[in-house]
């Protein structure tokens, strides 16, 4: 008897999956942009009580040997963080921490006993030089404005750490939080240096110079 074709999946059909591909870590000495993905059918980030809940897992995480949380921002199926790390032992390590901290705290909100929330890898690229350092702090500062979910142009995306980000050009009247940064104030020089020239509050970025899309994160 001649099978139906239609009880067949479609070899065409592209599949989307929660898993980064299995690429080998690159060496790591400085400042790195990582992205990490919420697996998919979990609640939207962007909301007031989970970012508060985002916001202590990364406080809690910010630092240890080697390892120190730069900036962030929270959309609403992904994180873009930009970490210092001394090697890519500390990265990995450091990385554990945190994930482990916002997992727990994020399953103890949405009321899960247990289960995965994030993809079991993350993206990860070092940044070298003060113009590609320019380029990563207003993606991850204004990522918001990028996904259309932030549009103000007189106050930082709140969802993000660009409300403790001091460089902001003509920035008038921020509104700053009165509670601790949940970030470490940057270490290596090029780093210093890139955060102290003014990023526009109303700048939109363009697509990254890194295959991102590749992610279906951007």
């Amino acid at each position: 008897m001649k099978k139906s074709s239609k009880s067949e999946p479609s070899r065409d059909r592209p599949r989307r999956s929660n898993k980064v591909p299995h690429t080998k870590r690159p060496e790591v000495r400085g400042a790195c942009h990582v992205v990490l993905r919420v697996v998919r059918g979990l609640p939207w980030l962007r909301t007031p009580k989970t970012y508060r809940v985002l916001e202590g897992a990364l406080r809690k995480a910010n630092q240890k040997a080697g390892f120190s949380l730069a900036q962030y921002s929270v959309q609403g199926d992904h994180l873009h963080l930009l970490i210092e790390a001394q090697d890519k032992r500390a990265l990995a390590r450091g990385m554990q921490g945190l994930l482990i901290s916002v997992a727990k705290r994020l399953n103890r909100l949405w009321r899960r006993k247990k289960g995965s929330v994030f993809a079991d890898r993350y993206f990860s690229r070092l940044v070298e030089g003060f113009r590609p350092l320019r380029t990563v702090l207003k993606y991850i500062h204004n990522n918001g404005r990028k996904h259309g979910v932030w549009g103000s142009s007189t106050q930082p995306d709140p969802y993000s750490s660009g409300r403790w980000f001091r460089s902001w050009g003509g920035e008038g009247n921020i509104r700053r939080p009165l509670r601790a940064s949940p970030v470490v104030e940057p270490g290596e020089w090029t780093l210093q240096l890139a955060t102290q020239r003014g990023l526009q509050l109303d700048d939109v970025p363009g697509k990254p110079w890194w295959p991102l899309e590749d992610l279906q994160l951007v």
